[in-house]
């Protein structure tokens, strides 16, 4: 399991690093890393502390949640679900729901 999670990672680092027009060499150094640390994180043979991790969302300017996306989190109901999952948590919040209604709305 924590190969796959460290493999999760490290593609979604290298994707979002690319997309940024990011060297691995200069993400190494916004990080305060050496770059065959980031290289192993990147290629899922090493994962990151939680101060590193701290560092790469604040840097990648992303969500802890976005390094750690698989595209199995795309499918259409797993989201129903998810979603599902969570209003059930704020049932009796109705601030909250209403903002959520109104998001609804929005998109549809």
């Amino acid at each position: 399991m924590q190969n796959h999670i460290c493999k999760i990672l490290g593609n979604n680092i290298k994707r979002i690093r690319k997309s940024k027009g990011l060297t691995q060499d200069h993400l190494a150094e916004l990080l305060g890393v050496e770059i065959k640390s980031l290289s192993l994180i990147e290629t899922g043979r090493g994962f990151v502390s939680a101060k590193t991790l701290e560092k790469l969302i604040n840097v990648l300017n992303v969500s802890a949640s976005e390094l750690f996306d698989t595209d199995e989190n795309k499918e259409p109901e797993k989201i129903y679900k998810n979603i599902l999952s969570n209003l059930e948590l704020i049932r009796k919040n109705a601030d909250k729901l209403q903002t959520i209604n109104l998001a609804i709305k929005s998109i549809l």
